[in-house]
């Protein structure tokens, strides 16, 4: 989780996508994005690496380009955290948007006269195309993440107040712990722990967007102790809550 929004384009190899309840086996072609609030991880199931092509931009970047009729981050902003993120590119879209991206990475790599400029009309045209391929997607591609885990997912989503542990969140599920762990880990990639973390620092920082303080935040995103909730939270987001607070 990272407050850049991100497109992440897969170009091959054997790996699986994994965003807030959701994961998907990619193929080529397969684009996803991922906003400043979901949790994602990409899980390589081979020992060999994986292409792929991706962008990472913030948003207030973007802000002056949009318009009544084109919000140009609507495919990033206009849906549930963890819902439709993913979309496929034909062989004929993919090379457009290759040809696009290849352009950005040329003029970001060697900067000259008007090369922001530039930079910003190619990021403008890829975003166009993005919203475009995604307004076309209506296909669900359903997901591999069980139903133990989902449900387990949903209960941290419902309970971020609380301090939540393993053993309370199997013993809610009435699931053997050791169990939920192992089956947690093998879908994810990560761990309960650090799901459950995340999900509360994604809590905190839409509670500061929205002009709580940050004791109140501490509180309500299920933080018990003041000083571990700032620690914690500059330690995955870079900045302290307060200047979190006031940057939003």
């Amino acid at each position: 989780m990272h407050d850049h929004f991100e497109i992440f384009l897969f170009l091959g190899g054997t790996v699986n996508g994994f965003v807030d309840q959701y994961s998907y086996p990619l193929q080529r072609g397969n684009v996803l994005l991922f906003n400043n609030h979901e949790i994602h991880k990409i899980i390589n199931l081979s020992p060999e690496p994986y292409e792929r092509l991706t962008i990472h931009f913030k948003a207030p970047l973007v802000y002056p380009f949009c318009t009544a009729t084109t919000n140009l981050l609507a495919c990033f902003q206009n849906r549930q955290p963890g819902e439709q993120n993913l979309a496929q590119m034909d062989e004929t879209l993919l090379a457009e948007y290759m040809t696009l991206a290849y352009r950005l990475i040329a003029i970001l790599e060697n900067p000259q006269y008007g090369s922001e400029v530039l930079a910003l009309t190619y990021l403008i045209q890829i975003l166009v195309l993005i919203n475009e391929l995604y307004s076309r997607t209506s296909s669900t591609i359903p997901s591999i993440i069980s139903s133990h885990i989902q449900s387990a997912m949903r209960y941290i989503d419902n309970h971020l107040h609380l301090n939540l542990s393993l053993e309370q969140i199997a013993g809610e599920l009435n699931i053997d712990k050791y169990y939920l762990s192992h089956l947690f880990k093998q879908q994810t990639g990560g761990t309960i722990y650090r799901y459950v973390l995340l999900k509360k620092i994604a809590l905190s920082k839409q509670l500061l967007s929205s002009g709580n303080s940050v004791s109140e935040t501490c509180y309500l995103s299920g933080f018990n102790d003041y000083a571990n909730f700032i620690r914690t939270f500059k330690n995955i987001t870079g900045i302290p809550p307060g200047k979190y607070g006031k940057k939003s």
